[in-house]
């Protein structure tokens, strides 16, 4: 039987998961070093130092994690269409589109399809990465979204103003304005900011944007030593939520106040514990290893579903960067 394609729209993060592209690992060639990848661990920073000016083609540098890379995608991809999820997946990049912005930064990847790109209701928008090498993945993606907009009379496609060009490509005014960063509940959008990823042109930018939408934007400015607000937060019912407070330079906004919080150690969520999915309000997926958070998880009626996971984070995302939900029910 054919499954049906999924209706274009993301509510809630924790609404039912109906449609999603999954990241992959062809083509992927890490930038050289500069100190905007710090949230590379010791190993790959040492490689990128080693590469000298070239982009490091990981295939080639790191052979077995390259396979266990693909392999975990491909198993995260199975995973979803086991629960019904129709999963996309990017087309590798062409030759002209691997060079695009490569005067600002050279490399290339897809692991991470939630970085660049943001759906919110029917509205698809292509955002500004920090790190100019990874603002070319829209390209593909595109690809993919294009046909799903065009049989929703609904929905809509919307394209941030470019970051101005700037060197080294992760300074300067930007507007900056990473996926990673926002998590949706309702009609409230949560936005990390920091000075390694969204900085406040592109909240700004945002808040504009979405405000005739009916969507109010909460700014959450972060410390900076975890990239993203996904890294520390995750929404996984109505009211119920992951947290590592400690990063957080705010409290947690109105909206959250009153939610029931299981609280993160840093190494927790440095191993990713906030960094899954849901598949709906009963059902989070999560990386292995984290036994405490599964159990507190349990104790609230969420079932944990854990998936090995440690050779696609081991680039610096997980499960929730590798995901980018393009149909979600509202919750």
């Amino acid at each position: 039987m054919t499954q049906q394609v999924p209706t274009f729209g993301a509510y809630t993060d924790y609404g039912v998961l109906r449609g999603a592209i999954v990241g992959s690992a062809e083509g992927l060639a890490l930038p050289p070093f500069d100190p905007s990848l710090h949230h590379y661990n010791e190993e790959v920073q040492a490689a990128l130092k080693a590469s000298g000016e070239q982009p490091l083609d990981i295939r080639t540098a790191f052979p077995e994690r390259w396979e266990k890379t693909a392999e975990q995608l491909d198993n995260l991809a199975a995973l979803y269409e086991k629960h019904g999820v129709t999963v996309y997946r990017p087309r590798p990049y062409t030759e002209e589109e691997r060079s695009y912005l490569a005067e600002l930064q050279p490399g290339a990847s897809l692991l991470y399809p939630a970085d660049p790109v943001f759906t919110v209701g029917k509205t698809y928008l292509e955002v500004n990465i920090r790190r100019a090498y990874r603002r070319k993945e829209v390209f593909p993606l595109r690809e993919i979204v294009a046909p799903l907009l065009a049989a929703g009379p609904e929905a809509q496609h919307l394209v941030m103003p470019p970051a101005r060009p700037f060197s080294p490509s992760h300074d300067g005014p930007g507007p900056y304005l990473e996926g990673g960063d926002i998590i949706c509940y309702k009609n409230h959008l949560f936005v990390g900011e920091s000075e390694i990823a969204t900085n406040r042109a592109g909240t700004e930018w945002f808040r504009e944007t979405v405000a005739p939408l009916g969507y109010e934007v909460h700014p959450m400015p972060m410390k900076g030593t975890i990239l993203h607000l996904l890294g520390i937060m995750v929404l996984i019912r109505e009211g119920l939520l992951l947290l590592h407070r400690d990063e957080l330079e705010c409290e947690l906004p109105e909206p959250l106040k009153e939610w029931d919080v299981i609280e993160l150690t840093e190494a927790e969520a440095k191993a990713y514990a906030t960094v899954g999915v849901s598949l709906d309000d009963k059902r989070y997926i999560i990386p292995s290893g984290h036994g405490r958070v599964c159990d507190e998880l349990a104790k609230r009626g969420v079932e944990p579903i854990e998936i090995d996971y440690d050779h696609v984070s081991y680039w610096g995302g997980c499960v929730s960067c590798s995901t980018h939900a393009i149909s979600r029910d509202p919750a």
